[in-house]
């Protein structure tokens, strides 16, 4: 059962739900609230500067790499639940890779990121010590081991099943792999950037 103390303050404010929409951010991560805010700080660590550094990037002609930053964060916002940015993002990553014009996207999507990055920054400093208080689920070397194999088996197949997987055993590949490896596979898995995902797990192997 999500914790109704964490959402109690937020999911209760229809436009900061827009921004942030906690209740499906824990979804996501089978209602891992400890783990839920590591990822949120994880969030404002790679990409409270996102749309600064895309614009600086395109500004330096390196479209490769501006894509591949608009693809990242669109995959983090999807995570956490932050799905204007998402969304946002969704066509400052299209408008790229057709060679258009950012000039009016860009400015919109640093405005809803701001947003989304002041409602994390109230969450985590109303509830920061939440994440102390959560906990380590036991891992056993060999069942780690074969959920890593199922989770590239799946990736490498383009099975949207992954997705489910990742999901449902969160806790532990958190705990395992440590949330920036995590939050990456998950974020890239629910962006079905399966390569991506691919990559950081076969590091694990």
């Amino acid at each position: 059962m999500l914790n109704s103390v964490l959402m109690s303050n937020l999911v209760s404010s229809a436009p900061i739900r827009l921004r942030l929409d906690i209740e499906e951010g824990l979804d996501r991560l089978m209602g891992e609230r400890a783990l839920y805010l590591q990822i949120l700080g994880r969030f404002l660590q790679d990409h409270r500067d996102s749309s600064a550094r895309i614009g600086a990037l395109l500004a330096q002609r390196l479209e490769g790499k501006a894509q591949l930053a608009a693809h990242s964060l669109k995959g983090s916002a999807g995570l956490i639940g932050a799905q204007l940015v998402h969304d946002q993002t969704v066509l400052v990553e299209n408008a790229i890779a057709a060679g258009a014009d950012c000039t009016v996207l860009l400015p919109q999507l640093d405005a809803l990121l701001r947003e989304v990055c002041d409602s994390i920054d109230q969450l985590l400093l109303e509830h920061g010590d939440d994440v102390a208080a959560g906990t380590t689920p036991e891992i056993d070397a060999v069942q780690l081991r074969a959920l890593i194999e199922e989770l590239v088996g799946l990736l490498r197949d383009g099975d949207g099943a992954a997705i489910d997987l990742v999901e449902k055993s969160a806790p532990v590949l958190a705990a395992a792999l440590g949330v920036p490896t995590f939050q990456l596979v998950a974020a890239a898995t629910h962006a079905f950037d399966f390569e991506t995902a691919l990559d950081a797990l076969e590091m694990e192997l």
